[in-house]
């Protein structure tokens, strides 16, 4: 079996993506950027694989993690919403880290990459009709979304100057079990499962499980035909029906009634900043993805070309959400 390497392996997808590849039998060497943070190598530590440290701003520590490697999942990245330096912060070091790791690869002789974009790199429709791989989001206007356009188009211009067989993942919001640490997808859940959600955000989002994810950057790479973009999503859901599903899951749960009227909107990023201020909880309602996700626009996309030719089914929805509730009311997680 080939040896692979996963960076951001500590977190949610990534820590999924090592313990799928355990399973099916490969040798994974783990990066992280502190490999004495015993909460955050716990599950990896567990799963018996070389753990070693990198930071994608440091190519010298990517070329000595990489060395000796068939593969690469290029997994790690921020996920944050909100900065006073976005440009430092969340879009810089997607750019730059892109190109230190593409870079590394390249000079260790790495075989094969799976990197890990987004469909934020897609963007959002207002015809209803789902975007696919032939789409960009290069008129963004929030940090996030700016920083993973910018940088899966800087890898594809970096794989064809650099003869590099390269796949992309384009995961939807991701959920499912297996996290320590909140990301801004998984700390909504958070806050229905403790009933902190007062209002519900009319927003509509495609959503994916983790596991799934993690199953469709093994299926690109252990086929070799695959090539291209692929988009994974079991589908779209506005958040008021994903409220109703989590009802049927669980009628114990207080859970909000009321969608947000579109006047409100522009005040919910307030509210959230307020929130933050006074308890400390991470930000996921910015006044930038309030204007791009919370108008007319809706997250719609078709992940036809994955199920086609990696053969990738998705689990249904209602699973997830029964086991990112069951995960959250286990587990101490920590808010990222």
């Amino acid at each position: 079996m080939d040896k692979i390497v996963v960076t951001g392996a500590n977190g949610h997808l990534g820590s999924t993506i090592v313990k799928q590849l355990v399973e099916a039998g490969y040798e994974v060497r783990a990066t992280v950027r502190n490999k004495n943070d015993s909460f955050k190598t716990k599950r990896l530590t567990e799963l018996g694989v070389e753990i070693v440290e990198a930071d994608l701003l440091d190519r010298d520590s990517l070329v000595a993690a990489f060395e000796g490697c068939d593969g690469l999942f290029q997994v790690a990245a921020g996920y944050k919403m909100d900065s006073k330096d976005p440009e430092r912060d969340i879009i810089r070091p997607a750019i730059e880290g892109t190109e230190n790791a593409l870079l590394a690869a390249k000079q260790v002789g790495i075989k094969k990459i799976i990197y890990t974009s987004s469909v934020a790199a897609i963007g959002t429709t207002k015809n209803g009709v789902a975007l696919d791989e032939n789409s960009w989001n290069d008129e963004a206007t929030e940090n996030y979304t700016i920083s993973k356009n910018r940088a899966e188009r800087l890898a594809w211009k970096l794989a064809d100057e650099h003869d590099l067989n390269l796949v992309t993942i384009l995961p939807c919001s991701i959920i499912g079990p297996n996290f320590m640490t909140h990301t801004p997808s998984t700390f909504l859940f958070q806050k229905i499962a403790d009933g902190n959600l007062p209002i519900i955000p009319p927003v509509n989002m495609s959503f994916v499980d983790v596991r799934d994810v993690a199953a469709a950057h093994i299926l690109a790479y252990e086929n070799d035909k695959a090539q291209g973009r692929y988009i994974v999503s079991e589908g779209e859901y506005a958040l008021k029906d994903i409220i109703a599903k989590f009802k049927k899951i669980d009628a114990g749960l207080k859970l909000p009634s009321m969608v947000a009227p579109q006047f409100i909107v522009p005040l919910l990023p307030l509210f959230d900043w307020l929130e933050h201020k006074f308890t400390g909880s991470m930000r996921v309602i910015t006044r930038e993805l309030a204007k791009e996700y919370m108008g007319e626009e809706k997250q719609i996309v078709t992940a036809k070309k994955a199920m086609d030719e990696l053969a990738w089914k998705p689990r249904a929805i209602e699973t997830t959400l029964k086991d990112s509730l069951e995960w959250i009311r286990k587990h101490d997680v920590k808010n990222g």
